[in-house]
C-alpha cells in the first residue's frame, strides 16, 4: 500500500506528455515535441574523451561522499569559497531532495515563487509541510523582496528560488538575488541554479557562500550532460553536513569517471568554450521563437531555454487540442498556481522543428479567432 507522504503526489506533467508523445509518434502520428527540458545537443567530444581516459585510469570505484577533491576545489575556485562548502551530488535533483530532506520541518510552510519548476512543491509535499506560493506575474516573473517579506513568517522552514526561470526563462541580477536574503533570516534559502550558464543580455547573480542559502546547480544543461548525473551544493559547511547524512544513503556519490572528466574540462580551461558555443545557437532560436509568439509573452525570456506564454484558454484544453496540431507543449499548472491559462514551450530542439511547430501554434490561434 501506498505511504501516505504520496498524497496528492501525481507523476510529473512533462513526463506525462512526454509519454503521450511517444504514442503518437508509434502511432505514426507528425508531432513537435516541445516539452523536455533538455539541451538537444549531444554532450561534447571533448567531455567523451576525458571521462573514457579517467576510465582507463581506474575511476569507476566509489568516490568520497563529498566528491572528488579536484572537482570541489574548481568549483570552489569558481565561486570563491572554500571547497568545505563543496559537495558532488547525483544531477541537481538528488541535490534538491537532499536539501528539502534536511530542511523542511513537517508541517511548516514552504515558499515557492509561481510559476517555478514543479518538483519543488512534489518536495514540499514529501515533507509534509505547507505551500505558500507568491504570485510573480505581475513583475515580469522576477520575485521582488517585497512580495518575499509578505510571504515569511515564523514557521517558514525553506524558500525556493530559480534563477535563470524554469519555466520562465526570467533572469534576476546579483543586486536582486541580494535582496532576498536580508529578507530571509530564520529559514534556509535554495537557490536552484541550474541555468546559470545559459543566459543573453542579462548576467544572473548567485547566493553562493551566503549564509543560509543552499546552492544547487549541475553540469547538466551547461554541458548537456543530463544522462551524466554530475550536480552539487554549495552551502556553509554545517548545512553541507545535514544534507550529508541524506546524501551518503540517498545517492553515495556521482560517477567517479564523470567527476574526473568535469574536472578536466575545468582545468583545461574550455569550459566557457563548449557553453558559449551552445548558448549562441539558444540565443538563436530564442530570438525566432519570442519574435514569433511575442504578443503571447508577459516577457522575453533572458535564461534557460523556454517559453512560457499565456494561451487565452484553459492550457490543458489548449495542449490537448494543440497535439492536433502536431505540436506537444506543458500546460503551466504544473508550474504552480495562476498559470491556468499559461503553457511552456522549450526551444531547445532543431531550427526546422521550432519552424514547423511555430507555424501550427499560429494555425490553431487563427482557426480559433475564424
Amino acid at each position: 500500500m501506498e505511504a501516505s507522504r504520496l498524497k496528492g503526489i501525481t507523476a510529473s506533467t512533462i513526463r506525462r506528455m512526454f509519454e503521450i508523445v511517444e504514442k503518437a509518434k508509434r502511432d505514426g502520428k507528425d508531432i513537435v515535441s516541445l516539452t523536455i527540458g533538455e539541451p538537444d545537443f549531444d554532450t561534447p567530444q571533448e567531455i567523451l574523451e576525458r571521462a573514457f581516459k579517467a576510465m582507463k585510469m581506474g575511476y569507476t570505484h566509489y568516490t568520497s561522499n563529498y566528491g572528488i577533491p579536484e572537482l570541489r576545489e574548481l568549483i570552489a575556485e569558481k565561486y570563491k569559497v572554500d571547497p568545505s562548502w563543496v559537495m558532488i551530488t547525483n544531477g541537481a535533483s538528488e541535490a534538491l531532495l537532499n536539501a528539502s530532506l534536511a530542511f523542511i520541518e513537517d508541517g511548516s510552510k514552504v515558499v515557492v515563487p509561481s510559476p517555478s519548476f514543479l518538483s519543488y512543491f512534489t518536495y514540499a509535499k514529501l515533507c509534509k509541510a505547507h505551500i505558500k506560493e507568491v504570485k510573480t506575474h505581475e513583475d515580469k516573473f522576477l520575485l521582488t523582496a517585497e512580495k518575499l517579506n509578505e510571504a515569511m513568517e515564523k514557521d517558514v522552514s525553506v524558500v525556493f528560488v530559480n534563477y535563470p526561470n524554469n519555466p520562465t526563462g526570467a533572469v534576476m541580477e546579483q543586486k536582486e538575488l541580494n535582496a532576498l536574503t536580508e529578507v530571509v533570516e530564520k529559514a534556509i534559502l535554495i537557490s536552484d541554479e541550474v541555468y546559470d550558464s545559459i543566459f543573453y543580455d542579462k548576467k544572473p547573480g548567485t547566493l553562493a557562500g551566503k549564509e543560509n542559502v543552499v546552492v544547487v546547480n549541475s553540469f547538466s544543461k551547461s554541458l548537456s550532460m543530463t544522462g551524466w548525473r554530475i550536480g552539487y551544493v554549495i552551502a556553509e559547511p554545517n548545512l553541507l553536513n545535514s544534507m550529508l547524512k541524506i546524501h551518503q544513503v540517498n545517492g553515495v556519490c556521482a560517477p567517479a569517471f564523470a567527476q574526473k572528466a568535469v574536472a578536466d574540462v575545468l582545468s583545461e580551461k574550455i569550459y566557457d568554450k563548449l557553453v558559449f558555443k551552445m548558448v549562441a545557437e539558444f540565443r538563436k532560436k530564442r530570438d525566432y521563437v519570442y519574435s514569433e509568439l511575442s504578443e503571447f509573452c508577459i516577457s522575453k525570456p533572458e535564461g534557460a531555454f523556454y517559453l512560457f506564454y499565456r494561451t487565452g484558454e484553459d492550457c490543458v484544453s489548449y495542449a490537448e487540442k494543440l497535439l492536433n496540431y502536431g505540436v506537444a507543449v506543458t500546460p503551466g499548472k504544473s508550474f504552480g498556481s495562476w498559470n491556468e491559462e499559461f503553457v511552456r514551450i522549450s526551444y531547445a530542439t532543431s531550427m526546422e522543428n521550432l519552424k514547423k511547430a511555430v507555424e501550427r501554434i499560429k494555425a490553431y490561434h487563427e482557426d480559433r479567432r475564424n
